[in-house]
């Protein structure tokens, strides 16, 4: 009998092995990079622990990596048919990935939750008409102010007063700046995105109606004119040295008068200092109006998954008011819903500002195509306009030429 009970289980144990895993728990496999370690941590800790509880037999399991390898690592998953059950994206690839991720639009319908997200972030995870995946956070990236030490008015909203004020802000002695009128995200007088604003708020598009690429319009050549004439007002050549190092966020440095930063490089908001920050939008050119780029994190669910229904019941989980605002606390992000900012505004007004131009003149930062590609394009040939190594129109054909490849490459032409 003792033998026969051994062999029984040992079978038993053979047939549980050989069940397939979703036979023992229903596993959702979670794909996210490029948050901080305590986000990371609190997903693990506390959002994962708290689904699992309401949602017995199922088990959350995270996979991560960086931005470095993301395109390659995601494109792998999405074009093969295998990997995650959601996958992580930054706000301008519902354009590149978009007809690859399921349509989740039937599982969200009635989910009273839905009419929360602020519109743009709605639009940034819809592609062709449908759901794509939900918002999870979103970054309102403004430019920022110290009007204790400047000089002159601010904030500036068009090129021209823009120009004026860094003039009047910035220094150099020694063939060395000593104050910046303004710094950008990066710290090199150069950012892909911002570029990208600037053609917007000059009242530009990146793309024509017939999909190709809009880089020779006037609006491209204000806005990279821009972009030229500010570096030189503060880099009055390319050999003048950079700020000395200096400690803590930028606009707290004494030395820096105006940037575009994300909040998580701005001093803490119960900060006294923010008493002396003014929180606006990005200039505009002649025929266009001010911006502010919003930039959407969002959780997308592939088109290989054959049933979202689990996916979806985790995305309406941590998308949910009471997720949105404990993300705020370990992520630095602003909430996607409507509802979350409520709490924030009646207690810091620092994020009720924010949120305010946010709303007044905020672009989200998508249906940018082929994204990947033109990243490394634009940092090519705009920096070598701007370090006078390459003309403006030679910039605009180059821009225009290789972009078009591109997109007729991606798919994005006929």
């Amino acid at each position: 009998m003792r033998r026969f009970t051994q062999i029984l289980i040992a079978l038993m144990a053979t047939v549980v092995l050989a069940l397939p895993m979703s036979a023992q728990d229903d596993v959702l496999e979670i794909y996210i990079t490029g948050l901080t370690e305590d986000t990371m941590n609190w997903f693990r800790e506390v959002a994962f622990p708290a689904f699992e509880a309401e949602n017995p037999g199922v088990k959350l399991d995270i996979i991560t990596g960086g931005w470095g390898d993301f395109d390659a690592t995601v494109a792998g998953w999405i074009t093969t048919g295998s990997g995650p059950e959601l996958i992580y994206l930054g706000s301008e690839y519902a354009a590149t990935y978009g007809s690859l991720l399921a349509d989740i639009t039937p599982y969200v319908e009635g989910w009273d939750g839905l009419d929360q997200f602020l519109p743009a972030a709605l639009e940034t995870v819809t592609w062709d008409g449908a759901l794509r995946g939900l918002p999870l956070l979103i970054s309102p990236r403004p430019m920022f102010y110290r009007s204790d030490i400047a000089e002159g008015t601010a904030p500036a909203l068009t090129f021209k007063d823009s120009l004026a004020f860094v003039s009047a802000n910035s220094g150099v002695a020694d063939n060395a700046m000593t104050k910046m009128g303004f710094m950008d995200i990066g710290g090199g007088l150069f950012d892909a995105q911002e570029f990208i604003a600037y053609i917007w708020s000059a009242g530009g598009e990146l793309y024509y109606e017939d999909g190709s690429s809009a880089f020779d319009s006037p609006e491209v050549a204000e806005a990279l004119q821009f972009m030229y004439d500010r570096r030189r007002a503060i880099l009055p050549t390319e050999i003048t040295a950079g700020l000395p190092p200096f400690e803590g966020t930028p606009i707290s440095s004494g030395s820096v008068i105006s940037g575009i930063f994300p909040m998580w490089n701005m001093p803490s908001t119960s900060d006294a200092i923010w008493e002396n920050i003014i929180i606006a939008p990005y200039p505009a050119g002649a025929n266009g109006e001010p911006v502010v780029q919003v930039f959407i994190d969002w959780l997308s669910v592939p088109g290989y998954v054959e049933d979202p229904t689990l996916a979806v019941e985790f995305l309406k989980f941590i998308t949910s008011k009471e997720n949105a605002v404990n993300l705020v606390s370990v992520a630095g992000y602003t909430p996607a819903r409507q509802d979350a900012w409520e709490e924030l505004r009646s207690t810091n007004p620092v994020w009720s500002s924010l949120l305010d131009v946010a709303v007044e003149y905020g672009r989200s930062f998508s249906d940018i195509r082929a994204s990947a590609e033109l990243r490394p394009l634009l940092v090519e040939q705009v920096n070598l306009f701007l370090t006078d190594q390459q003309s403006l129109e030679d910039t605009q054909i180059a821009l225009k030429d290789e972009y078009d490849v591109i997109l007729e490459d991606n798919g994005y032409l006929d």
